[in-house]
Order: structure tokens, then sequence, then C-alpha cells
């Protein structure tokens, strides 16, 4: 079968695409494409497995304003259809892997599955969870049942009209809003087995071993060398999402039935991958699309700002320009941070760490549920989620 391999990936996480191009071609002795989305410069002449193109090359129709409405994750998930269907022009198949993916066996089972089938996927797992309300699958209903780190299509009339359904709602909407139903580009892929009969949710579980599955799954290797999963599917690719090369065992914190127990074959797979990560190198590279022309810092809050008032901008403008159309907004609005200072997502995780402020918004809320009444301070309640989404309110913005 004639089929293309590739990833994509900002500068800063290059080091793993490279890592991932060395285990693809150390058994399949083929090279893969990495598309760098970041703004185009002079890159080191080494000898690598890999072709590099950069992202801005494929003329994506209004590129600039996906870059500066998308944050890196939403843009760099909002471009693999689009980049699939342009392969398929000259490939029979695809197969897109992320960039934190290792290859540990040869990918013939993928392809035989692309023979039979348009469109490859896989669960985050395939075993319900427990029924502990801390786990009891919640998040597959909140970021998709399907991990897109992985997926393959072939050239056919089921597999094209997949990928331009999918490419077109994640051009548009790859945000990662899970209060609206939205988490980039998965959430959709969730719903397009009512819509494409032939997509094949493979079961072998193999294919990308996880953290967030690593409760189901059991390695070993046999004297061969040859690592298999539950003493019957040999590995074919470990997903190594969030890996900390300073703590290889950090799987066990992350699997869902096991926090805390100590699992020897994930730590054998990390030490070995974090030592393929030091060879690359680890580059500080700041993400291009972070910044204006200016050296003005694009806050998430100026992203959904900018998407909000987008329709009424010239055609031709240019985001990134501080002295353009958009700069002068941000400034109108108070966007950009004193200091200049980069945002830090806070997790729930977090939620202890910030006792005290949680208190005086309680007590706060406390007399807006005594003025208000239950009734409405439980439609107050709902209009903070719609607002928690910037840019669907337009009476925020002063354009």
């Amino acid at each position: 079968m004639n089929y293309t391999v590739f990833t994509v990936c900002n500068l800063a996480y290059l080091p793993k695409a490279l890592v991932l191009a060395d285990s693809f071609y150390e058994f399949n002795s083929k090279k893969i494409t990495i598309f760098l989305f970041d703004k185009k410069q002079d890159l080191p002449d080494k000898d690598i497995n890999a072709e590099i193109i950069w992202v801005e090359d494929l003329r994506i129709p209004n590129f600039k304003q996906l870059a500066f409405k998308y944050d890196i994750i939403e843009f760099s998930t909002s471009v693999k259809p689009f980049i699939s269907l342009k392969l398929l022009e000259k490939y029979d198949s695809v197969i897109f892997f992320d960039p934190d993916i290792c290859l540990y066996h040869s990918v013939e089972p993928i392809l035989a599955d692309l023979e039979n089938h348009s469109i490859v996927l896989t669960p985050h797992h395939t075993t319900p969870q427990s029924d502990d309300l801390s786990e009891s699958d919640t998040a597959m209903m909140r970021f998709g049942s399907f991990n897109l780190g992985f997926y393959a299509v072939k050239k056919s009339e089921q597999g094209l009209y997949f990928l331009k359904w999918w490419s077109r709602r994640c051009l548009d909407l790859s945000y990662m809003e899970s209060q609206f139903g939205l988490s980039t580009d998965q959430k959709w892929v969730s719903i397009a087995p009512c819509f494409f009969k032939d997509i094949h949710v493979s079961f072998n579980l193999g294919y990308n071993v996880a953290a967030w599955n690593s409760w189901e799954r059991k390695i070993k290797k046999d004297d061969l060398g040859q690592y298999w999963v539950n003493d019957q599917y040999p590995l074919i690719f470990f997903h190594f999402s969030n890996f900390n090369s300073s703590d290889p065992g950090y799987m066990n914190k992350r699997s869902c039935y096991e926090k805390n127990i100590f699992r020897p074959d994930f730590l054998e797979l990390g030490e070995k991958y974090a030592k393929k990560l030091s060879s690359k190198g680890s580059p500080s590279v700041r993400y291009s699309f972070d910044y204006m022309s200016g050296g003005e810092y694009i806050s998430p809050t100026l992203r959904q700002a900018y998407a909000c008032i987008l329709p009424e901008l010239p055609l031709d403008h240019d985001p990134f320009d501080s002295a353009g159309v958009v700069g002068t907004f941000a400034q109108k609005n108070f966007l950009f941070e004193k200091g200049n200072l980069k945002y830090s997502r806070e997790s729930f995780n977090k939620l202890s760490e910030n006792g005290r402020k949680l208190k005086l918004i309680y007590f706060f809320m406390r007399i807006l549920l005594r003025l208000f009444g239950p009734n409405k301070f439980q439609s107050f309640s709902r209009l903070l989620v719609y607002l928690s989404s910037y840019r669907r309110n337009r009476g925020l913005w002063k354009l």
C-alpha cells in the first residue's frame, strides 16, 4: 500500500517528533513527514529520519487568523485533517501520530486494518472504569471517545468525505471548550460513527497505550526484545502524553485505577524514552504565534475576544501587527497583560492551594443566593458558564 505517516508540532516539540521519526524508521525503514507550525526560520542542518515542512507553506486559508484565534493546542489539532487531505492527493492512505508517540513495531497491523476499512480510530480505553464518581468514564464524556493522537485514513469515498467534514469543523471550531461540548479536534470524531459507516474502532490493545489506559494494559518483554500487551498484543506504539523527562515513572501517577501503584513495566519504557529525548537536545524556544510583532504576549482572553470580532474585521488584516486593527482593539479593551506575563493554566488539582480565594468567592455567592433566591441564582450560575466563552459575548468588546 502506498502510504505516508506524518505528525504536527511546534519547534519546542521537535525533539519528540524526531524520536518518533527514529522509532518509525527503525521498524518500517521509511521516513515520516514533520509539519512544523511556527514562524519560519532556519533549522540546524542535521541528518534526520524525516522530511520537515512548514505548515504555512501549505496555503491553508486564513492561516494567520487561525494561528491567532487558536492557542497552541487548538491550532495544532485544527490543521491535522487538512494536512491529511493534502497528503492523500499523492498517497493511498495516511497515518497520523502525535509527536510524543514512540513505535515498538511495524505499522503492518494498521495497514491491514486499512485494507478492510476507510478510517481507523482508537478509544481512550476499551473497558469501563469503576463506578467511583471520581472516575466513571467522565473524561470520555468531556474530551471525546477516541484519542486522536492516532488515526489512519485511506483514499476512499468514505475516507475523503470524513476528512472534508472533519477539516471544516476543525478549522472553524477547534476550541477547547468542554463546557459547550467542544474539545479541539477530538470531540467532533465522537459523533463521526453516526455519519460514516466505514469507521473501524480498533480494540487492538497494542495501539495507543498511554497513562489513561494503563490500568487495563500490562506490558512484558520477551527474550527477543519484543514488548507485548497483556501477553496477547504486540506493543505497536506508546503515547507519552505530558511526559516529564525528570520523572520517567510519571505514568504510575496518572493511571485511572492504579494511582500511586508502581508499574516497573511503564518505568522501563519511560526511562528509555527519556534517554532518546536527551539525545535530541532540549531547545528553549518560545512559540512564535504567542506574540505580536511588537513583542506583546497574546493571552487566551485576547484570542477569544479576537475570534468574537473576527467577522467584522477587514479580510486582509494581519492580526499579529501591533500597530494594526487587532493591536488597537487589544489596547482599547485592556487585553494586554501588564508586565507581558504569560498565562499559566490552573487545573482543578490546584483547588486546595486556593482555599482562601474560594472561601471569599463562596461568601459572595451566598450573598447573591440570598438576594436572588434559589431559582434566579440557578439561572445566574448558568449565565456564568455562558460568559466563560468570551468569543460568544460580543457585548464585552469595543471595536
